[in-house]
């Protein structure tokens, strides 16, 4: 709300000749306050008929009771010209004046008169101007409130904004006694006898106060030194570095199934036996105590650019709760051993309750994440040519041995496209241009990578990309196989790999398979996800999207489209949010799927149930025991 500040001079009434030469200084105006009465001092005669408007107002009303018709709201700090007329002559009042009062007096509500209780606490101020009458009435500004009618501590802004009523002369007051006046423009502040009840200069600040708030901003740099910038200004800024990562999703959700199985033990059990609970009953208990923002966020793989643990990626952690996230050397993700290692730390660290599957392209060739940091590894390709198993099973060890080195657990590797047509995408990323070559030789690997147990691997690109030019990255390739080829070429090493029990984890790509489905990509194509790859081939395990933020697909569909579509089509975790407001965009679509009743709440279950059991086979999730 604007304050009006009228401002009276004479540049203003410039056309008033006839005032501006005839004015002087108008004796001042001011309210002496003595404790109970008012001194008495000789009143000034005022020529009030140049200060008048004609219409409200008759020649002969004075000013010490005239009504003020018009009422501009001021601002109390602003300085107030008067223009006053020379003339004085003594008025007397009439009974127009004492009604003018009774109006005023009974529009304002203020039924109060000046007498020995409350006069120590009046301030009336009145300033007019020639052209037209205005009033400042600060009586009672300042008072005191009583107990029954309790001011707001915010009320004050109101009251200075409020229009300011007008209170008349009481009838106790005589025309006799004086009211000594001051002009406005030399008035500074209105001041009262209680003064508690106005802002009052502000003190400096104490020494001991100084010391206290310098030891809290060392405390604050010497955490921020320790964690990094990046948790300092993170998703929770200057809380986070004082109290640690905020979580309002039940972050003790493991401990109190743990909690909840060692009350309750197996009937019969000694009290040094073991809780006995299944991986999947375990898997169902974390499942029922989620969120739906918990379930969510599971289905989300993200990415982040920077070395660090920086805004974007504490956000996606802490108050997304995703459930895994992509390494990526393009994203400057990776510098050094060290570096790597230790944000991988952090960023487990804050995936509160349930830990993170950390993700990686290593493929060796011409997709070698980590040759910076351990060296080249020969490509799929190279592997293939050996026609030695053995050779592929020691990749895959060595491989293992450098993610779980860093805290990466789930590789998105082997590539198992049987290679018929030159796509400058797959070169030397293939094993080669035969199924049961390319299926001999994934199945080595997949066994010396997974053997450990500490991390797992990834076929692609499901449907196949062996027999296409073109790359998803820049537009939807067109597979135009019949099915019976899809079967015997491109889906062979899918179906023999499944049935071996080695596969916890397929990616699919985004193209369309005209014998399938002629209309959507193949990651949004419920024929192809869940018809082919859950029920004709029989996995049971994740399936994960390539990415969603793809040329391929947002050509065509919105991040929250595409979240929602890869769902109902049967997808388990979303990849290609890089940002918070990505990751936003997709659960929001889902949601409003799930609000529409296109997904079903028993379809989201499933597809968490399938990333905790991905989890508890890295050994990121162990079984509570009594």
């Amino acid at each position: 709300m604007k304050r009006a500040n009228p401002s009276f001079s004479a540049k203003e009434h410039q056309g008033d000749e006839d005032e501006l030469e005839d004015t002087t200084k108008l004796p001042a105006i001011k309210a002496t306050v003595t404790s109970d009465v008012l001194e008495k001092t000789q009143q000034p005669s005022i020529d009030t008929k140049a200060m008048m408007k004609p219409d409200d107002i008759h020649d002969n009303t004075p000013i010490e009771k005239r009504d003020t018709l018009e009422l501009a709201s001021m601002h109390i700090d602003a300085p107030c010209e008067i223009e006053e007329k020379a003339e004085p002559t003594n008025d007397v009042s009439s009974p127009a004046d004492e009604e003018c009062g009774k109006r005023n007096a009974a529009a304002s509500g203020y039924d109060q008169t000046l007498g020995p209780d409350n006069i120590s606490e009046l301030a009336f101020i009145e300033a007019v101007d020639t052209n037209k009458l205005y009033t400042i009435s600060a009586q009672n500004l300042f008072m005191e409130p009583s107990p029954s009618t309790p001011v707001p501590s915010g009320a004050l802004e109101d009251i200075m904004m409020a229009p300011v009523p007008i209170t008349p002369i009481p009838p106790d007051i005589t025309e006799d006694e004086a009211i000594e006046t001051i002009s406005t423009r030399e008035l500074a502040s209105v001041h009262s006898s209680a003064g508690d009840h106005y802002p009052m200069p502000q003190k400096p600040m104490s020494r001991g106060r100084a010391i206290l708030l310098a030891a809290l901003l060392l405390i604050l740099v010497f955490n921020a030194a320790t964690l990094g910038s990046g948790q300092f200004i993170g998703a929770q800024g200057w809380a986070y570095i004082l109290g640690g990562p905020a979580n309002t999703n039940n972050p003790n959700l493991l401990n109190n199934i743990a909690n909840q199985l060692r009350l309750h033990p197996t009937p019969g059990a000694t009290a040094q036996a073991t809780q006995i609970v299944t991986p999947q009953q375990y898997i169902n208990l974390i499942v029922h105590g989620m969120t739906l923002d918990q379930k969510l966020g599971q289905m989300m793989i993200v990415q982040f650019t920077g070395p660090d643990y920086g805004l974007d990626i504490s956000t996606m952690i802490t108050q997304y709760n995703v459930g895994a996230v992509l390494i990526f050397s393009a994203n400057n993700n990776i510098h050094d051993r060290d570096q790597l290692r230790n944000l991988i730390t952090q960023m487990q660290h804050n995936s509160v309750p349930i830990p993170l599957a950390v993700a990686i392209d290593q493929e060796g060739g011409t997709v070698d994440r980590l040759i910076s940091l351990d060296g080249a590894r020969p490509s799929a390709t190279q592997i293939g040519q050996t026609n030695d198993p053995t050779q592929a099973t020691a990749e895959g060890i060595l491989d293992a041995r450098d993610l779980s080195y860093y805290g990466i657990n789930l590789n998105l590797a082997p590539v198992v496209d049987v290679t018929n047509i030159y796509n400058p995408q797959l070169y030397l990323r293939t094993f080669g241009n035969n199924p049961t070559l390319v299926t001999k030789m994934a199945a080595a690997y997949l066994h010396g990578l997974q053997q450990s147990g500490k991390v797992l691997g990834t076929l692609k690109h499901f449907p196949g990309l062996g027999d296409v030019g073109a790359d998803p990255h820049n537009a939807v390739p067109y597979l135009t196989r019949s099915q019976s080829q899809l079967e015997a070429i491109d889906w062979a090493p899918y179906r023999t790999l499944i049935r071996q029990g080695n596969v916890h984890a397929i990616m699919v790509t985004h193209e369309i398979v005209t014998q399938i489905d002629s209309k959507n990509p193949s990651s949004l194509s419920y024929k192809l996800v869940t018809g082919i790859l859950r029920n004709e081939l029989g996995f049971q395990g994740v399936i994960m999207t390539d990415s969603l933020t793809m040329e391929g697909i947002t050509a065509y569909y919105s991040e929250a489209q595409a979240a929602a579509l890869a769902v109902e089509a049967g997808s388990d975790l979303l990849m290609g949010a890089t940002s918070p407001r990505q990751v936003g965009n997709m659960i929001n679509g889902i949601k409003q799927a799930i609000n529409s009743g296109s997904i079903s709440m028993q379809r989201i279950d499933d597809s968490v149930r399938r990333i905790l059991m991905m989890k508890y086979e890295m050994g990121l999730l162990h079984i509570p025991t009594t």
